[in-house]
């Protein structure tokens, strides 16, 4: 390599280091800005919640404080003997309630200590919501007690009210029954108050949210740019591993970034989820690792295997296995390093599954690892052309592919590969990178796997 090649390869290099970096920050910020969202939503909701509580109980007492404060007209030294009322009392009583139908009542009855109907008192024209209010009234309380229950009624705060009547020695006489509505001005006044302390507690809780972002995300610095560099090194190291196995087993870097890069492009094009994907890309790199334990004169042997030797290449599937077993990590490639041999009549190996008990992942890739072979030059064979290495899978399909695994992939086959065709090793591993990054991140600052 030449000195204008090596520098234009580390140039790449920091190219692409800043980007994963920038992809890295990027994603990291929208986490704590999505999280710091559903928290500001979680307290405007619970304190804005709190709030209203308090506010309309505050309302709901004013409100009760004034109807209590009309009615008590009829207790006191102006209560009468509500069973056994003259003329003179009849009137007198008329007139208060009268009074209090002038004000702030719509309706006024007073009924005796045996809860019969003494006097009836109603606003002209209000006759109708009398009736409204009628199925909730006459709930008579025990003595010496009283309730209340507000209604909004065709946009009116009213307030069914019920007060034992006492005399001057505080026995009681009577019940006092009223409807009390809110006039417009207080009703007014009422709802600007409400909306002002919930308009202040939301600008408070959202004040507090922005202020918070800066420091969280001081004090998540560090972590930005170890969470870069920890995602950086592990997909180094896959890499790494999975070519080391490709070098060995006389392979080139370039088939695992193309197998990956398919592999990618088909999960996403079936609305493969991002954990999935996650382990399906995994499981491209490192699909033949279990190579590493076979040893060189079968693993690198020119002609046919014979049965025996067969038998013995198969192991490496069980070796791919143990070695992920080492890494929690890697778990997630595990599909694919056990069963992308696997067929989809049962004819396969290790285990002879069939059909969509064959896990997806290796589904999936078994297909885009036979389009790769097809598709490359190989030094026993020349490359096929696109259409024909589709035309096989189509023949294979139902026998050896998931028949509408391979339908979908004849669809974006011949544009995944001109893209790839079109790039040199070093430009498949950047664009790689980029493209698998976020799934990495995703998956990483999720509840995924618990290692388990």
């Amino acid at each position: 390599m030449s000195g204008s090649e090596a520098m234009t390869r580390k140039a790449d290099d920091a190219r692409a280091d800043s980007q994963a970096a920038l992809a890295t920050s990027r994603f990291i910020h929208r986490k704590i800005l999505i999280r710091l969202f559903l928290g500001w939503l979680l307290l405007s909701v619970v304190i804005g919640g709190v709030v209203l509580w308090l506010e309309v109980n505050r309302i709901q007492q004013f409100v009760h404080e004034l109807a209590l404060r009309e009615s008590a007209t009829f207790s006191g030294e102006s209560a009468h003997n509500l069973e056994r009322l003259d003329s003179a009392a009849q009137q007198h009583l008329a007139e208060l309630a009268q009074q209090l139908v002038n004000q702030h009542f719509l309706v006024v009855e007073l009924y005796d200590r045996n809860k019969q109907l003494q006097l009836e008192t109603i606003r002209q024209g209000q006759e109708v919501a009398e009736q409204d209010i009628e199925r909730y009234r006459h709930r008579f309380p025990q003595v010496g007690e009283f309730s209340h229950q507000f209604h909004l009624i065709r946009g009116e705060l009213l307030l069914v009210i019920l007060v034992p009547l006492k005399d001057i020695q505080n026995s009681l006489i009577g019940y006092f029954e009223g409807i009390y509505q809110v006039d417009r001005e207080t009703l007014t006044s009422v709802k600007d108050d409400l909306l002002r302390m919930l308009l202040f507690v939301a600008l408070a809780i959202t004040f507090t949210t922005f202020l918070m972002y800066p420091i969280i995300l001081a004090l998540n610095r560090g972590l930005i740019k170890l969470s870069g560099d920890l995602l950086k090194g592990n997909l180094e190291l896959m890499n790494v591993l999975g070519c080391a196995i490709a070098e060995r087993d006389s392979d080139t870097n370039s088939h695992n970034y193309r197998v990956t890069f398919y592999a990618l492009r088909l999960g996403e094009a079936i609305g493969l989820s991002r954990e999935n994907i996650h382990d399906l890309i995994a499981g491209a790199f490192l699909h033949d690792v279990g190579k590493i334990g076979i040893r060189d004169p079968i693993l690198l042997k020119p002609g046919k295997l014979t049965q025996e030797e067969f038998e013995i290449m198969k192991t490496h599937v069980s070796l791919g296995v143990d070695i992920l077993s080492k890494s929690s990590w890697l778990g997630g490639a595990r599909d694919v390093v056990e069963f992308h041999h696997e067929k989809y009549d049962g004819t396969g190996y290790p285990q002879g599954l069939k059909g969509e008990v064959i896990p997806l992942n290796a589904r999936i890739f078994a297909i885009v690892d036979v389009f790769d072979a097809l598709t490359s030059n190989r030094p026993y064979k020349e490359s096929w052309a696109v259409v024909d290495a589709i035309a096989m899978l189509k023949r294979e399909s139902g026998s050896h592919f998931d028949p509408q695994l391979v339908s979908v992939f004849a669809m974006i086959a011949l544009r995944l590969h001109e893209e790839m065709s079109g790039f040199e090793e070093h430009r498949m591993e950047e664009m790689l990178q980029r493209l698998i990054g976020p799934y990495f991140l995703a998956t990483a600052s999720g509840s995924r796997r618990q290692d388990t």
